[in-house]
């Protein structure tokens, strides 16, 4: 017990320090170049869904401003992009597209997107069976089956 009060005041001094390290140039939106167009329907899906972190439209929550958890959200924004930017993909060949459109509904139906922790602050990026009906229609629409 007698640790106790020295180790929360080290904690506190420690979590009011990292907020100091500079992180504001890795929070940024840049232009986006090639934004995804397609039905309507379905770009809302991914907009309410998926741009928070697979756009350069990301909106920055009050969290992604606080350390450590900004490291988090920073980090996962990033890899996200790197990964999928809708606002760069009028810009992908068309097998690209119509891969990662079979990708989306695959994740999608495993549930592992959006992240279960995504869906656990953003109550409205949860996908329902109705939306996900759009989504396949939309990927059957771009991967017609073999003649």
């Amino acid at each position: 017990m007698r640790f106790a009060k020295p180790a929360l005041v080290t904690l506190l001094i420690l979590f009011i320090g990292v907020q100091f390290v500079p992180r504001e140039a890795e929070r940024d939106n840049p232009p986006s170049t090639e934004m995804i167009s397609g039905p309507r329907e379905v770009v809302d899906i991914l907009r309410q869904a998926c741009f928070d972190c697979h756009s350069n439209e990301t909106h920055w929550p009050f969290y992604s401003y606080v350390a450590p958890m900004s490291w988090l959200v920073i980090s996962d924004v990033a890899g996200a992009r790197s990964r999928l930017n809708f606002s760069e993909w009028e810009g992908l060949r068309a097998g690209f597209q119509k891969r990662f459109t079979r990708k989306i509904v695959e994740r999608v139906e495993a549930g592992e997107m959006p992240l279960w922790q995504y869906r656990a602050v953003h109550w409205g990026a949860r996908i329902s069976p109705e939306q996900l009906d759009a989504l396949r229609a939309w990927r059957d629409n771009l991967n017609p089956p073999a003649e």
